[in-house]
């Protein structure tokens, strides 16, 4: 049974990276899923020429894989070369208008460039896409900043930091797994980066201060004689 969930696991891993890499009509090659997964490992070890090459011959054969073209786009902009890194996710969002990475990595390169103007339309279609995406919210604040509009900027900024409250659940369950084990020193820290992401004036934070204060008092009595 154990090794048909693993089984399970890698088809739906196989299958999700596929539907990433094609278009509706057109499924790609297993060849060139083989040179992009290749690359991915090359540009996981900061070996991006390697991995370059690979994707750039990927790109010829499959120019309308989006992931490959993505990720071709990326390494242009670790380089400095804008022009190609704008031209790959232009081709990107040519054949996959939804793909939100590319409209974040764009609207990066914009607002590098002061290119206000075209951040903030890659962004609002953005948006409309995924209205709490804290990225996204963070990226327009910034345009929001750069057009002088300080009121935008400071909405779209707390609209982020809600997201915040949100991705302390996290460390609060794990603190939770952990304590039930007896790790109570791993529950501790989990509970205190949760603090420390919420942060004081969180609405989150006093029940997070009173879980590491329980934690903390528990401690001291296991330690005490």
């Amino acid at each position: 049974m154990r090794t048909s969930g693993l089984l399970t696991a890698a088809c739906l891993c196989l299958y999700f990276v596929c539907s990433c890499a094609r278009q509706s009509t057109q499924t790609f090659t297993e060849q060139s899923l083989d040179r992009y997964l290749s690359a991915r490992d090359y540009y996981s070890r900061d070996r991006l020429t390697e991995a370059l090459d690979l994707l750039l011959e990927n790109h010829r054969v499959e120019p309308d894989f989006s992931a490959n073209s993505f990720l071709i786009g990326k390494i242009f902009f670790f380089q400095g070369e804008y022009p190609q890194a704008e031209r790959y996710w232009q081709c990107t969002l040519s054949k996959n208008p939804h793909h939100l990475d590319t409209r974040k990595w764009l609207a990066r390169l914009y607002l590098q460039e002061g290119r206000v103007r075209e951040a903030g339309a890659v962004l609002e279609d953005a948006l409309c896409l995924s209205s709490e995406d804290p990225e996204l919210l963070i990226l327009m604040a910034k345009v929001k900043r750069e057009q002088d509009d300080l009121a935008g900027a400071i909405q779209l900024y707390q609209r982020a930091q809600a997201f915040c409250e949100r991705l302390c659940e996290a460390y609060v369950d794990l603190a939770e797994i952990y304590y039930a084990f007896g790790l109570i020193d791993r529950a501790e820290d989990q509970l205190f980066r949760a603090g420390e992401l919420a942060g004081n004036d969180s609405s989150i934070s006093f029940s997070i201060q009173a879980a590491l204060n329980y934690l903390q008092q528990t401690k001291i009595q296991e330690e005490s004689p």
